[in-house]
């Protein structure tokens, strides 16, 4: 806090940088999503509800000097009659477009959650976090028991590993594999989601082989995209196979890369890959040919790499880069810059949000 109080004729100076800690009941505190429909569109709000003026338990002024000291129960009292009977606050907004919110009722959030997370030994790191919820009617388990971002954050959008994997990266690899594929009409039922043993995690992959277009006859034996916490990345795998009848031996050939967002100063999001592992089953030198005959798996890769940030998902309204930075619209906002996308198991846009 800074600034000046003038009470009658006397004014008090508060010096800057000076802390007011207030303690709150959050028990008096409640959250809601309320939609309101338009003739094209509705707008759903975040609401957060202070029920009564029992929500503030106690406010200190964390200076020394004494002459400030009535200043903290003039301020308690005020607060206390704003809120008495309780008051509404919007915290953030998003809308759909009505066929939209039809189509996608089971995606659309029921519940929003705000945790107000302490750092004792930080007070300015201390957050108020929105978690909303889209895949449950019923209040979720995940707790915020830590501050989440960064020092120099102030916006944060978490994207969760299987909202993203789902709508931006499975349509991509499904795409770039028809390219490819024999039966190109099989393959988006050859391609889905699975959760994995860690909480919250998922992997797209494939249900069963899938027969390629090419000379031998060679399939996709194993096709996965991940986000893989330990490195931090966006992690493609691709293994392919084929069986060369006439000389009796299998083929088999894999790429594995890892792959991290990047954004340069024109606001250009990109994926580059920060690490590979790729191979083949044999090094016999005379049947290299072959192996080279399968290369082109790496394109598929770098297909899926380009289609991620570039397609146009029509049903979220628009490339992942477009629609993920405006998840949540916030009052008075003017506007939005990505600061930073990393992967540590979800995916988190670092925003700078402008008034």
């Amino acid at each position: 806090m800074e600034g000046s109080v003038t009470l009658n004729t006397t004014k008090v100076t508060i010096p800057k940088g000076e802390k007011l800690i207030v303690t709150t009941q959050l028990t008096q505190i409640e959250n809601k999503l309320e939609p309101h429909k338009d003739p094209k569109q509705t707008n759903y709000d975040l609401i957060i509800d202070f029920l009564s003026e029992d929500i503030l338990v106690d406010m200190k002024l964390d200076i020394p000097a004494g002459d400030l000291a009535f200043l903290v129960t003039i301020l308690k009292e005020t607060i206390k009659q704003h809120l008495k009977g309780g008051k509404e606050y919007k915290v953030a907004s998003f809308a759909l477009s009505n066929q939209d919110a039809e189509k996608y009722h089971a995606l659309i959030p029921r519940l929003a959650d705000f945790s107000f997370v302490k750092d004792p030994e930080k007070p300015g790191r201390s957050n108020l976090l929105v978690l909303m919820q889209s895949v449950s009617t019923s209040k979720g388990k995940i707790y915020f028991n830590k501050p989440l971002l960064a020092s120099d954050q102030q916006f944060m959008v978490l994207i969760s590993n299987q909202v993203f994997l789902q709508n931006f990266v499975m349509p991509a690899m499904v795409e770039n594999v028809k390219k490819q594929a024999k039966q190109q009409d099989k393959v988006a039922s050859q391609i889905a989601v699975k959760s994995l043993s860690e909480p919250y995690l998922y992997q797209v992959y494939n249900t069963e082989d899938i027969n390629l277009k090419k000379d031998h006859d060679p399939w996709i034996s194993s096709l996965t995209a991940s986000v893989d916490a330990t490195e931090q990345a966006l992690c493609f795998y691709l293994d392919v196979k084929a069986d060369v009848t006439f000389l009796d031996f299998r083929v088999d050939t894999w790429d594995k890369s890892w792959q991290k967002f990047q954004i340069d100063e024109k606001q250009k999001i990109t994926l580059k890959q920060t690490k590979e592992d790729k191979g083949k089953s044999t090094k016999a030198e005379w049947w290299e040919w072959l192996v080279a005959a399968v290369s082109w798996i790496t394109l598929v890769i770098v297909g899926v790499m380009y289609a991620v940030v570039e397609n146009k998902n029509e049903d979220l309204g628009g490339t992942f880069v477009e629609t993920a930075p405006l998840v949540v619209q916030w009052p008075n906002q003017k506007y939005v810059t990505v600061k930073g996308i990393t992967t540590p198991n979800h995916v988190v846009l670092d925003l700078s949000v402008q008034f």
